[in-house]
Formats: structure tokens, sequence, C-alpha cells
């Protein structure tokens, strides 16, 4: 698309990309085998996958014991949301297909995890300059009843952490500060990109809700006129929202659905409620064999996948064919990511 183009599509409708952090389990834990598999999705597409693709690392302590993370996948720049949805099931795919072994784990937290062994789901949001303080404080607004609507994090280091254990913890995300740049907050403006970014959101393995999630995103952004944001009173409702939810927390549920029509039944019960109730009765093992059928067919199902802990040398050996070839890359986009 000729680049003039684009930007007066651009600057007529907001525009909209999704980054989806998932882990790989290999017996219940992670490995640096699954690089080698990240390096198969890469050479299949490197112009679309150099930058579409990510892998994340432990740090301190835990990376002595294991030391990979999370995956990543992101979609193309879309200017719907029903685009968007589609393109992310799209990635979906794309993924479970080269990892044909390994459980593709789409929760913010695993039990164990640290602050820096998380996943997350990020939305970007592109609006044209002199919308782009209106909108970031409308989807602010919002953000808590969204977020607790894709909790996903029940569990965190040692046991139960409420809902939402990724966000209390995880090291890149925290309360709304005077200056929307600043990269490690709930909701920020990226500087690489000058999007929105929603950074706060747990990953959402089940499709019907991400696409509600979506849709509301969507429509928020659309809305005319400016909502009573303050980050102060965000602060104090994400305060709320990390022990599930409140009156307060309802009463903004309502307001949305009065606004966008979301459901407040996406609060009431979450797929934390889930995966507690299914790990009570069924144990661990079970929960993750249904949730990676649920991220590979959208069912909520053991599709049986396989997932043997991968020999040594695929570790080494992806290192090689996909870290090493992103350097660069990666480098510099931390680089501009971090820069004042």
């Amino acid at each position: 698309m000729p680049a003039a183009l684009s930007a007066l599509i651009a600057a007529a409708a907001p525009t909209y990309g999704l980054e989806e952090e998932v882990f790989v389990l290999y017996g219940g834990r992670t490995s640096l085998g699954s690089l080698w598999d990240m390096g198969g999705l890469l050479w299949q597409d490197p112009g679309r996958n150099w930058a579409a693709t990510a892998t994340n690392f432990r740090r301190g302590e835990a990376a002595r014991r294991e030391v990979m993370s999370s995956v990543e996948v992101s979609t193309r720049v879309e200017f719907s949301a029903a685009t968007l949805f589609a393109a992310t099931l799209s990635r979906r795919r794309e993924l479970a297909r080269v990892f044909s072994s390994g459980q593709l784990i789409a929760l913010g937290a695993l039990p164990g995890s640290d602050r820096y062994h998380t996943a997350g789901l990020h939305i970007h949001v592109g609006v044209p300059d002199a919308e782009r303080q209106r909108v970031y404080g409308n989807l602010a607004y919002f953000l808590p009843v969204l977020t607790l609507a894709s909790a996903s994090s029940p569990y965190f280091g040692q046991g139960e952490s409420g809902p939402l254990s990724r966000i209390k913890s995880s090291f890149a995300l925290g309360e709304l500060g005077s200056d929307p740049y600043e990269r490690f907050q709930d909701l920020i403006i990226t500087r690489r990109l000058g999007t929105l970014e929603l950074r706060v959101l747990d990953p959402v393995p089940d499709p019907e809700r991400l696409w509600a999630i979506v849709q509301a995103v969507e429509k928020i952004a659309k809305l005319p006129g400016t909502l009573p944001f303050s980050r102060q009173s965000y602060n104090q409702l994400r305060a709320q929202m990390l022990g599930g939810a409140s009156d307060t927390l309802f009463e903004r549920a309502d307001e949305l659905a009065e606004r966008v029509g979301f459901s407040t039944d996406w609060l009431r019960f979450t797929e934390a409620d889930r995966v507690r109730g299914h790990t009570e009765v069924h144990g661990w093992a079970s929960t993750c064999a249904h949730l990676d059928g649920l991220y590979r067919s959208g069912i909520w199902q053991d599709l049986g996948t396989p997932h043997p802990l991968p020999a040594a040398w695929r570790g080494y050996a992806g290192f090689a064919r996909y870290y090493l070839p992103k350097l660069p890359y990666i480098a510099r986009k931390a680089y501009v990511e971090n820069k004042k």
C-alpha cells in the first residue's frame, strides 16, 4: 500500500494490531527447544515474521532452572475488530502448525511464575495525533473492566493469587503515571509506533471472549466525546480489580454495556475461574491439555498433543536458527522503545 494512501486511511479511522504471548509447555515446563519451532515459523515468511514474532526469557535465579519463558506472535495492521480477530485466529493456526509437539498455554502466569515469567495480550490502537489523548482517556476509563474480563492468571509462585496474579506482580506493568510514553504501564503511547497500546490484558484463549473484548476496544476507540477519565481514578479502580469484581467495577461495567453492548457476564465468570475450577477437580495436567485444545481448536478439549521434553540440540540449534538472525532487529527495537 502506498505510504500516502496508508496515511490517509489512518487519519480517517482507527487502526488495530494485536500481540499475543503464550507459553509452550513440555511435560509441564518451558524449554529452549521451542526456539527451533519458532525458527521454523520465522523462515516460513521472514519478511513478515522478522517483526511479527518474538521470544522471552526468564531472569535471575529462576533462569538457572528454566531459561525459556513465553513466545509471541502478532498481526498486521488491521482496520476493524472483525479483521483483527480473524488475523489473530490465523496467527494461532500458524503457531499451532509449527508446534506439532508442545502444549500452547495462553495464560497470564503459571504455577511457579515470577515477575519475569508471564504472558500478556497487547492491543494497539492507531489514531490521528489530534485524537490520541482523547482516545487514550476513553480507553483508560473502561480498561479495568476489559482487564478483569481477560483475567487468566489465577496461579503465581507457590499457589493461588487472585484472578489477575500477573498484573499484581509483572515487572512490565504498573499504574498510569503522568508520562504516557513510559513503557511499563498498563496503557501507553508507544515511542516506536505512536499507537495506544493496551499492555495490561491477560492472554485470552477462548475465541468468543477474545471477540467480545476486541469488539469493545473498537467501539470505545470510536466513541464520540470525552469520558471523565483521571489517572487517580484509574489507579484506584486498578487496585480494586486485582481482587476481582467490586461494586464500583460493576458500575463501570454496566456503563460499558450501555455504551457498546459489552456483557457483564464476562466479569462474572472469567477464564481464571474456569482454570481454577477445572484444576481443583481434574488436576493441573488436565487443565494444560484442555487449554492447549482451546488454543488450537477454539474448543475446551484435550486433543492429546504430545509434549515430551525436546532434545537438548533443539535449544542450541534453535538459538542459531531463530535468535541470532534477529539480534540486530531486537537491539534496535529495544533502543527505540526505551529511549527518552
